[in-house]
C-alpha cells in the first residue's frame, strides 16, 4: 500500500513573507518538494516566483484555496497524488487571507494526503496594527489560532524588542504553537509533526469577499519608474497588499514590485510570459481606496489595454468563491537539487 502523501500548509496575512520562506524551504535540497501556489488574483505572481524552483508547481488563482469548496481544489489534490514516488512532500503556498484550519480540513479529508505542521508566517512589524483592525482582525487571526508552527519573518533586520512583542502577541492566542525566527534544522524537524486535528474542528464561516476587495492593474504603457514608484508610495498605508511585475520605461525585462505591511521594494523579477508593461495584483479591505488607486494610475500613467478596464473586476467586492473557480493549471519545472 502507497504512503500517504505528507503535505504542510504555509499561510500567513498579505505580505507576511510566505514566497520568501517557500523559496528557503526549497533551496534546502533535502526533499523533492511539489508546490501548490494559490494566489489571492487574476496575475499569479507568486506561481512565477516558484516555478523552477521546485519539482512541479500547481497553480490556483483568481479565488483563495480555502473557498474552493467543490471540484478544484480536490482536482488540484488528485493531481498532485499522481506525483507521489516522484516527489516527498507537497506544500501549499496559500493565499495571504486563507485560513488554515479550513485548508487542514480539506487535507485531512483526503485518505491519500497525511497532514502534517501549518505554519502561519507572521511579519513582527505589523502583526499589532493588523489585529486592531476590526476589518481583517477575524481573518489573522483564524491564521494564528490555525497554527502548529510561528515563522517570524525579517528577524534578522529587527529589533529583538519587537520580535519578542509579537511572540507575546501571539503566543496569547495560541500558546501551543513553535516558534521559529530562522530557518534551522529544528524548524525543518518540526515540519514534519503531524498537524494537532483540533486546531481545524473550528472551521470558520466567514467569506473572504466580504472582507477583501481585489483587482488586477494592467496596462500597456510602460511608466517612468520614479514616477511610479514615488505613486506607490503614496498608497503604502492604505493598500495590504500590491505585488507584480513592471517593465519601466527604458528597461529591457520587468522588476518585481512589491508592497506590504507599509514597505515598497524592487527586484530582478523572472520572465513569467506576460506581455503587458504593468500587471500588479491590488488587494485593500476598503473597494474606495482601489478606486482611488485606479484613478490615480490611470490619470498619471494612461489607459489600460484596448478592450478592459484597468482594474479587474469592477467595482464592488470579490465575488464569492465557487466550484467552478480557481481551477489548477500547471507545468513540470525544474526539480529541486
Amino acid at each position: 500500500m502507497t504512503a500517504p502523501l505528507p503535505v504542510n500548509i504555509l499561510c500567513g496575512y498579505l505580505g507576511a513573507g510566505k514566497t520568501t520562506l517557500l523559496n528557503r524551504l526549497l533551496s534546502q535540497g533535502q526533499e523533492r518538494v511539489l508546490v501548490m501556489v494559490n494566489d489571492f488574483g487574476d496575475i499569479a505572481v507568486d506561481a512565477a516566483l516558484t516555478s523552477g524552483r521546485s519539482a512541479d508547481t500547481i497553480q490556483l488563482s483568481n479565488g483563495c484555496i480555502c473557498c474552493s469548496f467543490g471540484g478544484g481544489l480536490f482536482e488540484a489534490f488528485e493531481r498532485a497524488l499522481g506525483y507521489r514516488g516522484q516527489v516527498d512532500r507537497l506544500v501549499i503556498e496559500a493565499s495571504g487571507v486563507a485560513e488554515p484550519m479550513r485548508l487542514a480540513a480539506f487535507a485531512q479529508a483526503e485518505p491519500e494526503l497525511s497532514c502534517m505542521a501549518v505554519v502561519t508566517v507572521i511579519d513582527p512589524e505589523t502583526i499589532g496594527t493588523r489585529l486592531a483592525d476590526p476589518r481583517i482582525r477575524s481573518v489573522v487571526q483564524r491564521q494564528i489560532e490555525g497554527a502548529d508552527i510561528f515563522y517570524l519573518s525579517r528577524a534578522d533586520h529587527l529589533a529583538s524588542e519587537t520580535l519578542d512583542d509579537a511572540e507575546a502577541l501571539v503566543c496569547h492566542m495560541n500558546p501551543a504553537a513553535t516558534f521559529f525566527r530562522q530557518m534551522d534544522d529544528a524548524f525543518l524537524n518540526e515540519l514534519h509533526r503531524p498537524h494537532d486535528p483540533v486546531l481545524s474542528s473550528g472551521v470558520g464561516r466567514q467569506n473572504h469577499a466580504d472582507v477583501f476587495a481585489r483587482r488586477s492593474v494592467i496596462l500597456d504603457t510602460a511608466p517612468d519608474r520614479a514616477g511610479f514608484l514615488e505613486l506607490l508610495g503614496r498608497f503604502s498605508n492604505s493598500l495590504h497588499r500590491l505585488k507584480g511585475f513592471v517593465q519601466f520605461s527604458g528597461q529591457s525585462a520587468p522588476e518585481l514590485v512589491e508592497l506590504a505591511g507599509g514597505r515598497l521594494s524592487t527586484a530582478h523579477a523572472p520572465h513569467d510570459g506576460g506581455s503587458s508593461p504593468v500587471r500588479l495584483v491590488v488587494i485593500s479591505p476598503e473597494a474606495a481606496i482601489l478606486d482611488r488607486f485606479e484613478e490615480e494610475v490611470r490619470r498619471a500613467f494612461g489607459p489600460p489595454p484596448s478592450g478592459r478596464p484597468a482594474l479587474l473586476p469592477s467595482d464592488g467586492p470579490e465575488p464569492p468563491c465557487s466550484p467552478h473557480q480557481g481551477g489548477w493549471t500547471g507545468g513540470v519545472a525544474a526539480s529541486a537539487e
